[in-house]
């Protein structure tokens, strides 16, 4: 039974762009929310007939992504980085407090990579916005790390594809797997150089 056949109508569909785009843009404001695993998965299912496209794809998910971004912006200067979302509480400042840190050594850096960190990318956009960044350079640092970001997520589904011997459903579980280890390697990466950066140089060194 091939998934993109018993899914087709939907697949087929151009209501599948905005309908994901809407999921990312959601996924910045409630991190729980696996918008990564949706676009890979669905990039494995590029190019198949009746599946989506590529190109389209990674379209939506930056379109999504920078409407989310900019969403978290506007929230946080409303309502202040604790008075609002899904995740409020301890863990979400603590996060908050270390992108800052971050942010002040390789503000390019972490807004390429805190989308593979639990909490980085709702974390880095408050961080953003609490240390002032202009709303034009911080959409300029949004579209470049979404459309990085995007190109991974559907890029990674699709290499699944040229695996030898899988089937349909076995390149979407397989796409998801890789991504998820890929993702957090890349995580633990970002972060462990992120904080090398920012670590204050020892007493007495200039």
């Amino acid at each position: 039974m091939d998934l993109a056949a018993d899914t087709t109508g939907f697949l087929a569909s151009l209501w599948l762009y905005p309908v994901g785009a809407v999921f990312v843009m959601v996924s910045a404001l409630i991190p729980p929310v696996p918008s990564t695993t949706v676009f890979v998965a669905l990039g494995a299912l590029a190019g198949l007939d009746g599946g989506p496209k590529a190109w389209a794809l990674v379209l939506a998910m930056i379109a999504g992504a920078v409407a989310g971004d900019l969403a978290t912006y506007g929230a946080t200067r409303l309502f202040g980085q604790s008075r609002w979302g899904a995740t409020r509480g301890p863990r979400r400042q603590r996060a908050v407090d270390a992108a800052t840190r971050r942010l002040r050594k390789s503000p390019f850096t972490l807004m390429l990579t805190s989308r593979f960190v639990p909490l980085g990318r709702l974390s880095t956009n408050i961080a953003c916005t609490v240390a002032g960044y202009r709303l034009r350079a911080f959409t300029g640092f949004s579209l470049a790390s979404a459309a990085v970001w995007s190109a991974y997520s559907v890029g990674v589904g699709i290499c699944t594809r040229f695996w030898p011997g899988l089937s349909t459903q076995a390149a979407v579980l397989a796409a998801i797997a890789v991504s998820i280890v890929l993702g957090w390697l890349l995580g633990k990466a970002s972060t462990w150089i992120l904080d090398h950066r920012a670590a204050p140089a020892p007493a007495g060194v200039e």
